[in-house]
């Protein structure tokens, strides 16, 4: 049976054995209380309009890059476009690059790399989070330029003890290819102080795919992050807080290598509860980052391809007030700004590249003024928010020249509004959303390196229903209408330009309980894509996808099985796609079975492990970058594609005390 037919009767079948047959039953665990307590994840279903909120800390399946990308892909709608082991790229609902905003506890992080080797999630330690928000739509102006993919945030808490006293968290993981993960998380103090220490290491070495082959992919990375705070009460904060990275990797799509992939930043938090009627809360943030990254091929013999060294620097902050103006109304005002400078300098070797001085090459400086409002109205509320962004983008050094425009000042608006119909155990939403984005650093470069680009015009519906009882159920449905949508076209040059496009589908996820101790959770995902000026697909969008994952949980033992299938892509437009990856061609459906299971002792130790892909299928990506150009592997082990993981068998053992 095709994949595509797999995964309609498998939707189909699970929709209608919940609806009638445990709508009304209660699982025995539930009322225990020791439901999904160490069960691995290995999908993350809504339970609220548009929003995915996850606990980074908890084993997932797969095993997940060290990365923000890795994580990401457990979400419906996410896929990653794999270059290795480290620097995934991800798309959601088959978009990429700053269509999707990745906020990192309140920071705008960017990347450096001209080839993406280190996108903003690369900078990211998911297991040093206590939570990830995913925010599918331009459904929320509150966190900087608006995402028109969407808006994921990488959220730590800020609050210290509620008595005196030291706790942490400790975990090591171990997996095939010579995977090590090593994490280490404490805080100490009282109410009113506490200190954070946060530390994490996690290497590997290259991957073979399902065919023995190997795909050049060993990376490695040690991150830190400390945080000292001030908590008077409940509803006030103030803390500083710095944080460092530092790393290296090899890739299976390109011969350079990343010597460095290093980052450091300071942010300082100040929030405070207000006794005014009208004034619930005030919040402040300042940060300064920095990512700094060497790509080379100084270790190839008769090597003659210059090394270089691309920095990023960011300096942002904001400013929200959080009024009440009735009882029923809560609306968010604030304004942001973000400054960012790229430099970067080059050389024929590693001592001529440190030698020499960086050059500024771009800046942008973006003001944004926001409001965002929830007003509950009957059985429902409105959700509405308006934002205005004034960008000013600058080319610097050699990258201005003669007959370029070298300077740009854009004034973008972007809102949105939906209702959420609340009843009962049922949550019905509609919305539509509208977003305006510049063209970004990496699109720029593809287009010659000129600000000429429209901004991009996306104005999205979404709609969807949540039921929420002893059975889960959400579906949510999207279309979009993007006009000057940035297609990167590499049959023509320069290679990026503006075109019209569509995009429409969604996400359907059931999660249910059987026989007491039993779990079965689908989700399905699909995106469909036209680009309307060629009329041809649109690049780059991943085929449907389902995933089925059945669990067993009884006293201190889990087990799971989890079902990946995903359907032929033949809608393909080659060449043509986003910053990341341009199509190659069709390719075909596959399917992976993976196993898993979790021991708990007491509230203190779980050990979790699992294998993935089984049965060691040989597969790629439809969204993989092209494996083919990468020279420095022997010719009978290079792809089409870059090939994902063979079969990795893994164990993680968690501490809590």
């Amino acid at each position: 049976m095709p994949v595509s037919k797999l995964l309609a009767v498998t939707a189909a079948v699970n929709l209608a054995l919940a609806l009638p047959a445990y709508a009304d039953k209660i699982s025995d665990c539930a009322e225990e209380g020791h439901c999904d307590e160490y069960q691995v994840v290995t999908a993350d279903v809504m339970q609220s309009p548009l929003t995915v909120v996850t606990d980074p800390k908890l084993p997932r399946q797969p095993l997940p890059a060290f990365d923000g990308s890795g994580f990401l892909r457990t979400i419906p709608g996410f896929n990653v476009i794999r270059k290795g082991g480290a620097g995934g790229d991800i798309t959601l609902r088959g978009m990429a690059g700053s269509r999707v905003n990745i906020v990192n506890d309140g920071q705008q992080v960017g990347g450096t790399c001209g080839g993406r080797m280190d996108p903003p999630t690369n900078y990211i330690s998911p297991d040093t989070y206590e939570r990830v928000e995913v925010i599918k739509g331009p459904q929320t102006v509150k966190y900087g330029p608006v995402g028109s993919a969407g808006t994921v945030l990488f959220e730590r808490d800020h609050f210290g003890l509620t008595e005196k006293g030291t706790e942490g968290r400790a975990s090591m993981t171990f997996g095939s290819f010579e995977r090590k993960d090593y994490a280490m998380e404490l805080i100490t103090g009282t109410p009113d102080h506490y200190w954070r220490i946060d530390a994490n290491h996690s290497e590997s070495d290259d991957f073979e795919d399902g065919n023995g082959d190997t795909m050049q992919s060993s990376y490695d990375r040690d991150s830190f992050h400390t945080a000292i705070g001030w908590t008077p009460d409940a509803d006030s904060v103030l803390e500083l807080s710095y944080g460092f990275s530092s790393g290296s990797a090899e890739y299976a799509d390109r011969a350079n290598k990343a010597r460095q992939i290093d980052n450091e930043n300071a942010t300082l938090l100040a929030r405070t509860g207000s006794q005014l009627d009208w004034l619930k809360m005030v919040e402040f943030q300042a940060y300064w980052n920095q990512n700094d990254h060497i790509m080379d091929q100084f270790d190839k013999p008769d090597n003659t391809a210059p090394g270089a060294n691309p920095r990023r620097t960011n300096v942002g902050g904001h400013l929200w007030f959080e009024l009440t103006p009735s009882d029923n109304w809560e609306l968010l005002v604030g304004i942001d700004y973000l400054d960012s400078t790229q430099d970067m300098r080059n050389g024929l070797s590693l001592d001529e590249l440190l030698g020499n001085a960086f050059e500024d090459v771009y800046s942008k400086e973006n003001l944004g003024l926001l409001l965002e409002s929830d007003w509950q109205v009957g059985p429902g509320k409105v959700v509405a928010g308006a934002r205005y962004d004034r960008y000013e983008q600058t080319l610097l050094g050699s990258w201005s020249g003669a007959n370029k425009v070298n300077e740009r000042t854009e004034n973008l608006v972007s809102g949105f509004g939906r209702y959420e119909w609340l009843l009962e155990q049922h949550q019905l939403y509609a919305g539509v959303g509208y977003a305006q984005r510049i063209a970004d650093y990496w699109e720029i470069m593809k287009s010659g390196k000129n600000l000429t680009l429209d901004p991009e015009q996306t104005t999205q519906l979404d709609m969807g229903w949540i039921y929420q009882g002893p059975v889960e159920l959400s579906a949510s449905l999207f279309y979009a209408d993007i006009q000057d949508y940035i297609l990167i076209d590499n049959n023509s040059m320069p290679s990026a330009r503006n075109v019209d496009a569509t995009l429409w589908g969604g996400e359907l996820g059931a999660s249910y309980r059987f026989a007491q101790y039993f779990k079965l959770t689908t989700t399905v995902a699909y995106t469909h894509g036209d680009n309307d000026t060629d009329k041809v697909a649109l690049g780059q969008i991943s085929p449907l996808e389902g995933r089925v994952a059945l669990d067993y949980e009884n006293d201190n033992w889990a087990f799971g099985a989890l079902w990946r299938l995903v359907d032929n892509q033949d809608r393909v437009a080659v060449g043509q796609g986003n910053i990341v990856g341009q199509d190659l061609g069709e390719t075909a459906g596959f399917g992976v079975l993976s196993l898993n299971g979790a021991w708990k002792h007491g509230e203190a130790i779980r050990l979790s492990f699992g294998i993935d892909n089984l049965f060691d299928k040989a597969y790629a990506e439809h969204v993989s970058k092209a494996g083919s150009g990468n020279d420095m592997l022997p010719p009978e082990e290079r792809t089409v594609r870059v090939n994902e993981p063979g079969r990795n068998a893994w164990v993680r053992l968690d501490y809590n005390f």
